[in-house]
């Protein structure tokens, strides 16, 4: 086997997901004569033609399938290892940092984390994605791609964290719907009801534990979106089951809608702030964890979330 060149790990990713050299060479500004020795010498390197031709386009290997899945992680944890530095300065820092939470959480700690970075970071840059189906699925792996996320307790294990306060489960109304003020379980569970996971991606933490409990209350709508969910309910005589703080939020937003406490005995959601272990001593990475404290504290200040 030939000698490792790590320089190849990008035109290889551009050459698998364009499936052509001239596609790869202009996403890599690189010249086409350039793509195609780097395709050879990727050959050679894995004993395998990685694309074939077919017709007028080509197609992946079953080893080339193989890279192609394996490759974002390779380069993020490449990434990451070549970000290390023993001391991290973020005054001057350029250093760009990814959290992925569902966008409640997400616009939960903006406020805060946004003037922290202000005062103490004004260069580094935040990103958000979505907390999806794939990330959760993929735990722990996938906390290697990011340096964290927002998740309730029972998405994640035996990863380094920061807990956020527990918070109650309450349920989102129309005010039309004929909910009374103290409902009772049947009240609630004979209705249609609005889940904030698509089933293809499993279910709530609040549905979950309706499910050990033996009770499914029939969904008929369901989002990753928690700012959708009341959009589900109004008008209707749907219910919505949400984080306290969410509710009083969307109840501020929408005021057609009725917060209630169910009768259902949940256990809170315990959401917290997840890293993999392999980024414990990095200096960039204490930083950031010293932050997402201060904006966890913000946050406990602030349960209903006045600021958004």
């Amino acid at each position: 086997m030939m000698a490792i060149d790590y320089n190849l790990l990008r035109p290889l990713r551009a050459l698998l997901e364009e499936r052509a050299v001239t596609r790869a060479a202009e996403r890599m500004h690189m010249s086409q004569p350039a793509m195609s020795t780097a395709l050879s010498r990727l050959r050679a390197h894995y004993e395998d033609e990685l694309l074939l031709r077919q017709g007028n386009s080509h197609v992946l290997t079953p080893l080339g399938e193989r890279l192609l899945a394996a490759l974002p992680q390779v380069l993020a944890e490449t990434e990451n290892l070549f970000r290390l530095q023993s001391r991290f300065d973020p005054t001057t820092s350029t250093r760009t940092f990814s959290i992925a939470a569902v966008d409640y959480m997400a616009a939960r700690i903006a406020p805060e984390l946004s003037r922290i970075l202000e005062r103490e970071a004004p260069n580094v840059r935040i990103e958000l994605p979505a907390a999806d189906g794939r990330l959760v699925d993929g735990m722990p792996d996938t906390l290697r791609t990011i340096d964290g996320a927002i998740l309730p307790h029972g998405y994640v294990t035996e990863q380094p964290h920061i807990d956020f306060a527990p918070e109650q489960w309450v349920c989102l109304v129309d005010a039309g719907a004929g909910v009374s003020e103290h409902p009772t379980s049947d009240e609630l569970l004979t209705r249609p009801w609005v889940q904030t996971l698509p089933a293809r991606e499993g279910m709530s933490p609040a549905r979950q534990q309706l499910r050990f409990r033996g009770i499914d209350p029939a969904v008929v709508a369901a989002t990753p979106h928690f700012f959708v969910v009341p959009s589900l309910i109004l008008g209707t005589d749907r219910v919505g089951i949400v984080p306290e703080p969410f509710a009083r939020m969307a109840a501020r937003m929408y005021p057609r809608l009725r917060v209630v406490i169910p009768p259902l005995d949940l256990d809170p959601v315990r959401d917290a702030f997840w890293w993999h272990h392999d980024r414990e001593h990095d200096a960039e990475h204490l930083w950031l964890r010293d932050v997402m404290r201060r904006v966890r504290d913000a946050v406990i200040r602030n349960p209903d979330g006045g600021d958004i």
